[in-house]
This record gives C-alpha cells, sequence and structure tokens, in this order.
C-alpha cells in the first residue's frame, strides 16, 4: 500500500469519524495534560527547594541540623576545629510570625564573615550600606528582594516580628540581590537573632565547606559518631531529596488519577476504530481483494491509531504546560497538598517526563489499536463483500476463564510491600482488575441479555434482539462505560471513607470546648506566666498545654513530630490511640506512636526505642499507636510533664481549654484575650470551627479528584453517546424497513432509548461492581501504604446509586438523540439508500 493510497484511506476514515475522534482525543490528551501538568508543578516546586537551599548553602559540602527546635552552639567550635574543615558558618533558622499574626517571614543569623567564605552574596548590598559597617547592629536586617517585594517595604523602613509575647522591629539596612533565589529572607546578626527571638544557646545548623581533597561522605560517615543525638550531616542536595520524598506519593496518586482519562481513552480507541472496522469492512475486503496483505490492513488500522495518539499526546503535552503555568502564577504549586505552601517556584518543566508521559499516551492509543487491527486483518474477503451487517468481534471463548485468572492473580499483590514508599503491589491489582472487569463485559452481555426477554413491549423485543444479534457493538460501547464508572465508583468511596473517618476523628481528636493559638510561625509560644494567667480565670475548668517539636532521626529520612500534651484517658480516647490507658508501672518513659511511625521506622507496640529529645538520647517505652490524619511522615505523642522534665521547655505552643459554662463562650474567649493581652495576634477557635475548617480543607483538597472524575465520565458518556450514533447510522436500512412495517418514527427512537438504556444498565452494573472491589484496594491498600493512615471503608450507597441512575439515564438519552438524524430519513429514500 502506497503513501497515496493510506493517506486517503485516512483522511475518509477521519472525516467519518470526527466526533468519535474529537472525544477520543480529548481522553487521551485530558490524561496526558493532567500527569504532565502534576508533574511539571512539582518539578518546578522542587527545583526552586534544591535552587534554594544551594543558594543559601554556598559551596557547603556538607549541613549539620538538628531538631526545629535547634542544638547547643558549643558543637560549632569543636566541628570547626576538625582538620579537615576549611570554613564552617553556624546559622540559626526560624519562622518569624509578622506582627499580623497571619504570614511568616523566614529569618537567617548568621556571622557575616564566615557566611560570606561559603556564599558571597552574604555581603553583596546596596544603598551605601555594609555588613562590616552596618550588619553587627542587632537592629539591623537585610532583605532579598523578593522579601522586601511582599512585605511592600523600602531601604531604611522597618519590618515588626512577633516574638514570645513582645515584637521585634527590624530596620532594613539593605537588599542581597544575589540571595534572591533562597527565597523571602531576612538575613541579621547571628546574635541578634539568638537574643531577639530566644534562641540564646541554640543552633538550628552549620554550613562546612572542607578542604581540597577530602572526601565529603566519607567525613560525613566518620562525623556522625561525634554528633549529639538528633544532629546529623548531610549534603545540602539531601533537603530537596527531602521534599522529593515527602511529595512523592502525592504526585503518584495524582498520576494514577490521569491514568482514569488515559485508560478511558484506550477503550475509546478501541471502540472507535472497531466500529469503524465494522462499518468498513467492504472497504477492507476490498482492499484484500486488490492485493493488501493482512499485515498491510493491520498496519493501516495501526497507523490510524497513533495518530490519534500522538495528536492527543501533543494537544495534552502543550495543554498540561500551558495549564501548569497558569496554576503556577495564580495559585502556586500546592496543588492543595500543604507541602510546598508558600514557595514561589519558577516554570521548569521536565522535557523527559514529559516525553515519558506522552509517550505512555501514545501507547494506550495504539494498545487500542492493537486490538481492532488483530480482527481487521482476519476479515475474510468473499463474506465481507457478500454481507453487509456485520458483528464486531465479543469476546472469544476463553474471555471469561482470563478475566478470572486476571482477578486471581491480582490477590497475591495486594500483601506486596510498598517499593519505595509506593504502593506499586496495589496498583498492579487495580490494573489487572481492570483489566478482568473489561475482559468480562462480553459473557457478562451474553449471559444477562440470555434473560432478557420482554414478550408483551414489541419495542423492547426489538432492542434485545439487536442486542443479541450484535452482541460486539454492545460490548464495544459499555467497555469504556465499565472502565470509568469502575474508577469513578472506586475514587467515590474512598474518597467518603477518607472523609467519613477524618470526620470522625476530628470528632474525637477535638475534645476540648476552645483552642487558643498564637501566630504563625516558630517564634510565638505561651510563656509559663501566660500559661498560669489562663489556668486562673475563672471561666474555665481546664487548661491543656500542647508543644510541638520536630525530631531529626537521619539524615536521608523525613523528621518525625514530637506532640507532648497532657496524657489522660480522655485524651487518649479521642486520639483513638490502643491502648486508651495509661500504664500503671513502666520504668521507662510512655509514649504512644502514629501508624505512619509504624509503618515508616518499625517501631512496635511493647518494645522500648531510643529517640533524641532534648539533646540526648532518651529511651522510652512504646505503649500502643494512636491515628493522626495530620502528619503523614510519623508522629510520637509524649505526656507534656515528662517532655519538661526532659528538656526544661516550659514553653507551649497550643492551649486546649474546657470551659465551666459551655453557654457562656463569648464571655470566656474575652476573658482569655485580655488575661493575653499582650498577644494581639491570638486566634481563638471552638470545636464546631476547628472541624468545620479541617474538613473545608479536605474538600478543598480533593477538589481535582472531583473534577477529573466528572470530566472522564462525562468524556466517557459522550463517547457512548457517538458509538451508538455511529451504530444508527449504520442501521439505517433497519428503521426503513421498521417504518414500511408500520412503526412511527418515535417507536423507532424509544426502541433505541431501551437500547442506550440497557447498555447504560449493564456498563453501571459491571463498573460498580468493579469499582467496589477496587475501592477496597484503594482504602486498605494504596491508602496506607502511600500515606500510612488507618481508616475504613464506607459506602456512600446514595452517591453509588445516583451514579447508576445518572449512567443508565445519560445513556438513555444520549442513545435517542444521538439517532435522530439516522431516523430523520424517510423510510423509501432510507431502504433504497443501502439497497
Amino acid at each position: 500500500m502506497n503513501a497515496a493510497v493510506l493517506l486517503q484511506l485516512l483522511r475518509g476514515a477521519a472525516i467519518g469519524q470526527r466526533v468519535r475522534l474529537a472525544l477520543t482525543l480529548s481522553c487521551i490528551a485530558l490524561g496526558v495534560a493532567l500527569a504532565g501538568a502534576v508533574h511539571t508543578l512539582h518539578a518546578s516546586a522542587l527545583t526552586e527547594v534544591d535552587r534554594a537551599a544551594r543558594t543559601l548553602a554556598g559551596s557547603a559540602d556538607l549541613e549539620i541540623r538538628g531538631p526545629r527546635s535547634g542544638f547547643d552552639e558549643a558543637l560549632f567550635p569543636k566541628i570547626a576545629r576538625h582538620p579537615e574543615v576549611l570554613a564552617a558558618s553556624p546559622v540559626v533558622e526560624l519562622e518569624a510570625s509578622l506582627a499580623n499574626g497571619k504570614d511568616t517571614l523566614h529569618v537567617m543569623g548568621v556571622d557575616p564573615f564566615r557566611a560570606a567564605r561559603l556564599q558571597p552574596g552574604f555581603l553583596v548590598g546596596e544603598a551605601n550600606f555594609s555588613w562590616a559597617a552596618e550588619g553587627l547592629d542587632s537592629a539591623n536586617a537585610w532583605l532579598t528582594p523578593s522579601a522586601l517585594a511582599r512585605l511592600g517595604v523600602k531601604v531604611g523602613g522597618t519590618v515588626a516580628l512577633r516574638s514570645g509575647p513582645g515584637t521585634v522591629e527590624l530596620h532594613v539596612a539593605g537588599v542581597l540581590p544575589r540571595l534572591d533565589a533562597g527565597g523571602e529572607i531576612a538575613v541579621i546578626d547571628i546574635a541578634s537573632a539568638q537574643e531577639r527571638f530566644d534562641r540564646l544557646g541554640k543552633l538550628s545548623r552549620i554550613d562546612l565547606r572542607l578542604r581540597a581533597g577530602v572526601d565529603a561522605e566519607a567525613f560525613r560517615v566518620a562525623l556522625a559518631a561525634e554528633l549529639p543525638p538528633g544532629v546529623v550531616a548531610m549534603p545540602p542536595a539531601a533537603i530537596s531529596g527531602r521534599a522529593a520524598s515527602l511529595t512523592r506519593a502525592y504526585r503518584v496518586n495524582l498520576n494514577a488519577l490521569a491514568s482514569m482519562a488515559l485508560l478511558t481513552g484506550l477503550f475509546l480507541v478501541f471502540s472507535t476504530l472497531a466500529l469503524q472496522a465494522a462499518r468498513r469492512r467492504e472497504e477492507y475486503a476490498l482492499l484484500r481483494a486488490l492485493g493488501v496483505t493482512r499485515g498491510g490492513l493491520a498496519r493501516l488500522v495501526l497507523v490510524e491509531g497513533l495518530l490519534v495518539g500522538l495528536a492527543g499526546a501533543a494537544i495534552g503535552t502543550l495543554g498540561g504546560l500551558a495549564v501548569s503555568r497558569v496554576v503556577l502564577e495564580r495559585f502556586g504549586t500546592d496543588l492543595g497538598s500543604g507541602y510546598f505552601r508558600g514557595i514561589e517556584a519558577t516554570f521548569a518543566p521536565d522535557p523527559w517526563a514529559l516525553s515519558a508521559i506522552a509517550f505512555l499516551g501514545i501507547a494506550t492509543s495504539l494498545a487500542g489499536a492493537w486490538a481492532v487491527a488483530r480482527s481487521a486483518s482476519r476479515v475474510e474477503i468473499a463474506s465481507a463483500l457478500r454481507e453487509r451487517a456485520h458483528d464486531l468481534p465479543a469476546g472469544d471463548r476463553h474471555a471469561l476463564p482470563v478475566a478470572l485468572g486476571l482477578i486471581v492473580a491480582g490477590v497475591p499483590f495486594l500483601w506486596a510491600p510498598p517499593v519505595g514508599g509506593l504502593p506499586l503491589g496495589g496498583y498492579t491489582t487495580i490494573a489487572l482488575w481492570l483489566a478482568a472487569s473489561a475482559l468480562l463485559v462480553p459473557p457478562a452481555c451474553r449471559a444477562l441479555l440470555a434473560r432478557f426477554a420482554p414478550t408483551r413491549d414489541p419495542i423492547a423485543h426489538l432492542a434485545a434482539a439487536q442486542f443479541r444479534h450484535l452482541p460486539g457493538h454492545l460490548a464495544a460501547s459499555v467497555a469504556g462505560i465499565v472502565v470509568s464508572a469502575s474508577l469513578c465508583a472506586a475514587m467515590v468511596v474512598m474518597v467518603h471513607s477518607f472523609r467519613v473517618s477524618l470526620d470522625r476523628w476530628l470528632t474525637s481528636v477535638i475534645g476540648a470546648d476552645l483552642y487558643v493559638r498564637g501566630a504563625e510561625g516558630d517564634t510565638v509560644t505561651f510563656s509559663p506566666e501566660q500559661q498560669r494567667a489562663i489556668a486562673a480565670l475563672p471561666q474555665l475548668a481546664r487548661v491543656d498545654v500542647m508543644r510541638y517539636d520536630r525530631l531529626t532521626l537521619g539524615a536521608d529520612v523525613p523528621q518525625v513530630t514530637l506532640l507532648a500534651r497532657t496524657l489522660d484517658d480522655r485524651v487518649l480516647r479521642g486520639f483513638q490511640a490502643e491502648p486508651a490507658s495509661r500504664p500503671e508501672n513502666t520504668k521507662a518513659i510512655p509514649v504512644w506512636v502514629s501508624e505512619a511511625a509504624v509503618d515508616l521506622h518499625g517501631w512496635r507496640k511493647g518494645e522500648p526505642m531510643t529517640l533524641p529529645i532534648g539533646g540526648r538520647s532518651t529511651e522510652v517505652f512504646v505503649v500502643g499507636t494512636f491515628r493522626d490524619f495530620a502528619r503523614t511522615w510519623g508522629a510520637v505523642l509524649m505526656d507534656i510533664e515528662d517532655y519538661r522534665r526532659l528538656t526544661g521547655d516550659l514553653a507551649a505552643n497550643d492551649l486546649a481549654v474546657d470551659l465551666t459554662d459551655r453557654a457562656r463562650t463569648s464571655e470566656a474567649q474575652a476573658a482569655i484575650r485580655l488575661a493575653l493581652a499582650d498577644a494581639p495576634a491570638l486566634r481563638i477557635e471552638d470545636a464546631t470551627g476547628l472541624h468545620q475548617r479541617s474538613l473545608d480543607i479536605f474538600d478543598r483538597t480533593f477538589a481535582a479528584t472531583y473534577a477529573l472524575e466528572a470530566v472522564a465520565l462525562v468524556i466517557s458518556l459522550a463517547g457512548l453517546t457517538s458509538s451508538f450514533a455511529a451504530i444508527a447510522w449504520s442501521r439505517r436500512r433497519e428503521f426503513g424497513v421498521l417504518r414500511h412495517l408500520g412503526l412511527r418514527r418515535r417507536d423507532v427512537l424509544r426502541m433505541l432509548t431501551v437500547e442506550g438504556a440497557v447498555a447504560g444498565t449493564l456498563g453501571a452494573a459491571i463498573g460498580l461492581a468493579s469499582g467496589a472491589a477496587i475501592s477496597v484496594v484503594l482504602v486498605q491498600v494504596v491508602n496506607r501504604q502511600s500515606f500510612h493512615w488507618g481508616m475504613e471503608v464506607h459506602w456512600p450507597f446514595a452517591a453509588l446509586v445516583a451514579l447508576a441512575t445518572a449512567l443508565v439515564v445519560a445513556c438513555a438519552i444520549g442513545a435517542r438523540w444521538s439517532a435522530h438524524a439516522a431516523v430523520r430519513e424517510e423510510a423509501v429514500r432510507a431502504v433504497r439508500d443501502d439497497a
């Protein structure tokens, strides 16, 4: 087959299937665009994190980091005296709350002359100021251009920050343009940072440049023995690696959602080309008679699928880039996950990753075309030229055992451990079960239609006869609906289960009447005096103090959150702890660990372990576990008195308050504000408001999921409607004969409506059954291995019934509407047209 003939055949096929090809392109493009946009947004954020870390670290080979609360500054001279160390720079880092209490500013306290040896940008300023003359003044701060722009201040102005109960005013002495890639930062003298932000004797990190010829990795390993508990040495690049590991599961799960559109596109490619092949059976036979080989005919169909895939991948890639750029400029890189909140990333697409995603879209289209090409190449020349009606392949006799084999094959993967923190076993099971549900469509159609034999209504009888005569058409039309309905139903169940579990957890964990919090950031806490002032109020029956810290357990793992608060049976029941009571006698300090900590660190109930608390190794005893939906990477729950005894830290981040009279909440809030008059950025929330705000955050986070489900389902329904339109157009002679036999136009349309309703019912039934099984995998395997949250399956029966009803009604209406053009012709013309 030469190129001219091939192009003419492709052109004719495209003209004849414009609507279906457009829908198929939409599905392929949607999947590619979503996966590309998600990857580009996160790649841009990770690039920004890496660039910021490298900018601030300068030429540092290693960074020494500890917990969020810092580590003893006495470690600095010990490290700096190492013969392998050429330069060492101590740093105090903190997120300081602005005076409004809502926003924060990243503050770095450095020794300017030591820091400049690693990053000369610390000494480059403007406005005739220099670090040598002005930097050591405790009132001065140097801002990056981006920080200056966000705060709306100029050189010579002031920035007000919160520190404990007071306010710190910093004079903007100049600008550090060469540090702008590090983000929105204020740089001050390290002694000023320690004194003014209550960090005396504490450091956040130490940057090291090693002498030439020193092996950084070997020195890091040797140095580990000298570092106190909870302090680790790591290369600067490890910061972006941590960020990547934190977001890996979130990114993979969003890309898994993108596969909904790609899988729907696969079956739309299959049904589009299969219906086209059935209509062009005579054409294929004629080509064979004219000398085209079986392989040539198969290649024709594959080229059609390849062109669809190429066009869809190109449109999707460009669309994904456009969407990611718009989202990046208007909303940032967060996507509701909270991992990259506040990061101003630069648009940085990854060509290799985008090419891989586009290739996946092309492969999806080719997979659908290959299934059709096999059938088209086997066409019998004589029978195809003689017969006008031809059904699509309705699945061979091995479809049912193969489908059952795929279901059984997927079961062992349910117990497969995560690979690199990803639930690949769960996704393998879902893929195998989806393939099985698609293979089950033809035998299910045959089995169900054999029992559907209406005798009273001739219209329904004709509809059933049509499906029995051409079951392959029904199977091709229903397959796309089954796949999209399966995934949509599974996601509905998973999201509903998550929301119900979160709602119940919030109901139990938010046990106090009011929650009192300071401003955002690390610098605002409640002092012991403020805590006593609150506890003395007559309107309050109980005040529980809460303190948080992040513990560093290793250079290559995210930090674990330490939650210290009053622990009694009521609080433990609120956290859904097991057991929900304190042990009577334990030699070590009792703690409870979250489900994530069990999965990630292997901590087990009834076992001792060592934690770096207060700068030293502390042996604790794991009493049990608790549920925590707020911290994906693990948390440890400890009694506040044990924490204070270990650390000497008497401050509190939050206060949980019970009232003597809940009817007088406003009076209690006014009394609290009066007692904490020196904390103007105070935030007080009641249990109901905090509960609802948490659920609102959840709903915003999953808004993209809801939108994607709706789009994929709409495209599937549109594809099904297009299938009915193609089938109806090929049945014009049949409609003409029925009109000659006495059926009215509305009777024919009613017959098509019944056919659409039957197809929708079959698709909904198989899809919901498959979706129910997949949802259990999502909840119990994928969710647990991705985010380490344990939750139960909760069935949203009303939503599933609504989904099934919408499918049936949409299919019925779509079949009727799509056939109007075919039924509109006069009966005599329709019969003559196909004679």
